[in-house]
């Protein structure tokens, strides 16, 4: 071990000197460049100044010292007979001598200027500006706050912060979950020093003087003044910097969890928030992370619908603000702390499961309750910052990346354990009746929604009943019988499927539709998908056919639960007076009958009302009322219903793109297949097939032509659908929220 820590030692010992020696080259070229750049210009400046003493011995001086066409005046003598013309003429030839010893300094300026950037360009590729900076400088620089700041002293530490500050690839790695090793330990020392000596009154008038500059300097000083605390709270940037290495002020106000403290509200909160919220992309680290998004829960917890209590937003204000304006002020805060909490993975997943990634448990902390103050709450951003404690779970848990998948098991783990649980305080409940008006989340918070539709993806197999090793996602197991695990899963769709808002295409949502369709879409593929691995494991595991055939119609009769479930919920909340169960099965039983409509190939007759005809392989639109129906609007594309044959045609439509049969000339299957030889889109195959889609199915089984396949998925086909339909009735009012 000693040897191996000596090997260590002259190791480092050897890059060191290797770099010190780089870096004196570096210095030696720039000494090289002044001196010589030095003895140019000095050359060449005695020789304009002995033109212009030449032009003065013939009466010839300059017009005006800052003339940069160096024009010359003659001054003739009492006695002077040179006429007009001759006295033009001299002029004209001392301007001409005197600019064109001038113009040969500017070039031999410019020709060194440029010699000396390229020496102090290669300087600073192996000693940047960073490297210089140490302890010592963030001690001084913070030293400067004590009798207020000037603009010199300001422009100085923004320089300093600037020069200090994180590259764009430094804080996407970051933003990777990944550790920084080329942050110089001088830059997180001088970090340390400045942000510790300093108070919070200090920091935020610093913050006011680069804001107040109203220079593009100021404003990026004012964003390094931001990135460089919450850098310094990221323990992926080194040895010195994580939650410890915060100001002791930061800290104490991070573990203070009175969330309507009216004074540290306005003195701290507020400005904190647009402190750190100008901090560009950086991501905090874990602890300071889950604080800030813990400060977001808290303040969102407080609503104006809380009998007894204030309206949260008094205390984000002065005395003298409109309602208007403390109102709005009250959001940006606490929407701030999402925001930047939220771009740490790690943070997140500490908020969804109660743990810190050492297994630490969180402080006075009601996973449960905090996760629906979130959720619940009614962001001004249609919960496009709530979504992002969730949304990245989709990218990690997809990765293949061991590190990102274990935490995305883990945050989804902890995210579906809160969001479907009706036990205890029936948090599911609460989800689903999160205002006084009884509107779901989703309905509150599209965006909220549509990031739990992305988080879901990776687990889709999964959350049908598929065991979790198997589809590499071992640390989502839920310790839960599978009957429950499956009302779960229908819980957690209904959830999704609670933004049933329909509308106009837009950028952001080009088709128009709400999250729950897009979710049905999403099963549609994935039941794709399964054919295919069937197609692929028909020979070497024949067994696994079946298998996914049974997840496949589990998963697309749970999607459909989903569908019910937040529509059922819906029509509850528009007429809550219906207390009679009679009644509400009646209303369920219409709501089912209109969404079979919408999900299968079979022709509703509002539909066809309105131009729908046979089986549309486009998304259309039930209308808003159909006669003798309730209102039910989810768009999705044909042959997209529950029964045991639709289910098998996407299985057989998957697994012939698994297999990659070639069809025989002629043969009907010829049309299915674009010239490059890929199967067509099964939406483009159904509208273009003339017949009933019991022929064009049969005709797939044909094409198919493996018995044994075809078997296992005429049987999973049928018992996935008889399991997800036992397991989540939306008629029992025991699996269901009211």
């Amino acid at each position: 071990m000693g040897g191996q820590a000596r090997d260590a030692a002259n190791w480092r010992a050897a890059d060191q000197a290797s770099w010190a020696k780089k870096v004196a080259d570096g210095v030696d070229d720039l000494q090289v460049a002044l001196t010589d750049a030095a003895e140019a210009i000095s050359t060449s400046q005695a020789v304009v100044n002995g033109a212009l003493l030449g032009a003065t011995l013939q009466r010839c001086f300059l017009v005006s010292d800052t003339d940069p066409t160096w024009a010359m005046r003659y001054v003739p003598k009492e006695d002077d007979d040179l006429t007009p013309a001759e006295i033009a003429e001299r002029e004209r030839q001392m301007t001409s001598f005197v600019k064109s010893k001038a113009d040969e300094l500017a070039t031999t300026a410019a020709d060194h200027a440029a010699l000396i950037k390229g020496a102090v360009d290669a300087l600073n590729t192996v000693a940047p500006p960073a490297l210089t900076i140490s302890a010592q400088d963030g001690r001084r620089d913070a030293d400067l706050a004590e009798n207020g700041w000037t603009d010199e002293e300001a422009a100085f530490v923004g320089r300093n912060l600037r020069a200090a500050g994180l590259s764009e690839d430094q804080i996407q790695q970051l933003l990777n979950g990944e550790k920084l090793t080329d942050v110089p330990a001088g830059v997180q020392e001088y970090l340390h020093m400045f942000y510790g000596n300093l108070d919070s009154d200090e920091l935020f008038s610093l913050k006011s003087k680069f804001d107040g500059m109203e220079t593009p300097d100021g404003a990026s000083w004012s964003r390094a003044l931001g990135q460089g605390l919450v850098t310094l709270s990221n323990e992926n940037v080194g040895n010195n910097a994580g939650y410890q290495y915060l100001p002791s002020w930061v800290r104490d106000w991070s573990e203070n969890y009175n969330s309507n403290d009216g004074k540290r509200i306005r003195d701290i909160d507020v400005p904190l928030a647009g402190l750190i919220g100008n901090s560009g992309s950086a991501p905090p680290g874990e602890r300071f992370g889950t604080e800030l998004i813990r400060k977001a829960a808290g303040g969102a917890s407080r609503s104006a619908e809380d009998s007894g209590l204030l309206a949260p937003e008094s205390n984000y204000g002065n005395l003298h603000d409109v309602p208007d304006a403390a109102r709005s002020k009250y959001e940006e805060t606490i929407r701030r702390f999402l925001d930047v909490g939220g771009r740490s993975q790690v943070a997140a997943t500490a908020f969804l499961t109660g743990e810190y990634a050492d297994g630490t448990a969180l402080v006075d902390f009601d996973r449960d309750d905090m996760v629906g103050y979130a959720f619940r709450h009614d962001w001004n951003d249609g919960g496009a910052a709530a979504g992002s404690l969730v949304d990245w779970i989709r990218d990690y848990g997809g990765s293949g990346n061991p590190t990102n998948v274990a935490l995305a098991d883990r945050a989804f783990s902890g995210l579906f354990d809160c969001t479907t649980s009706t036990g205890g305080d029936n948090t599911f409940s609460d989800l689903m009746n999160a205002n006084s008006s009884g509107d779901a989340i989703g309905k509150i918070n599209p965006h909220l929604a549509g990031a739990l539709r992305e988080a879901s993806l990776p687990y889709l197999n999964i959350l049908a009943g598929g065991d979790s090793a198997v589809y590499g996602h071992s640390g989502f197991d839920p310790d839960i019988p599978p009957d429950e695990m499956q009302r779960r899963t229908a819980r957690l769709f209904t959830l999704i499927a609670s933004d049933n808002t329909y509308g106009e295409p837009t950028a952001e949502n080009p088709d128009g539709t709400g999250a729950g369709a897009d979710l049905y879409r999403d099963i549609l593929d994935q039941t794709v998908r399964n054919g295919a691995t069937a197609g692929e494991l028909a020979a070497s595991e024949p067994h696994r056919a079946r298998s996914l055939a049974e997840l496949s119609a589990n998963l697309r009769a749970l999607g459909q639960s989903g569908l019910y479930g937040a529509e059922y919920d819906l029509q509850r909340d528009e007429d809550a007076n219906t207390d009679e169960r009679n009644d509400a099965n009646t209303k369920v039983r219409n709501i089912v009958s209109s969404a079979s409509a919408g999900l299968t190939a079979v022709p509703h007759p509002a539909a066809i009302g309105v131009g729908a005809a046979g089986t549309a392989a486009t998304p259309w639109l039930l209308p808003a009322e159909s006669p003798g129906d309730v209102p039910f609007r989810p768009p999705t594309v044909a042959g997209g219903g529950g029964t045991a044959a639709e289910d098998e045609m996407h299985l057989v439509y998957g697994a012939l793109r698994g297999l990659e049969i070639a069809p025989e000339p002629g043969a009907l299957a010829e049309s299915w297949y674009r010239e490059d030889g890929q199967l067509k889109p099964l939406a483009h195959i159904l509208s273009e097939h003339k017949g009933d889609s019991g022929e064009l199915l049969s005709a797939m089984e044909r094409a198919l032509g493996d018995d044994d396949l075809l078997e296992s998925l005429r049987a999973g086909t049928s018992t996935g659908n008889h399991q997800g339909r036992m397991n989540f009735d939306p008629t029992d009012l025991t699996t269901m929220t009211t």
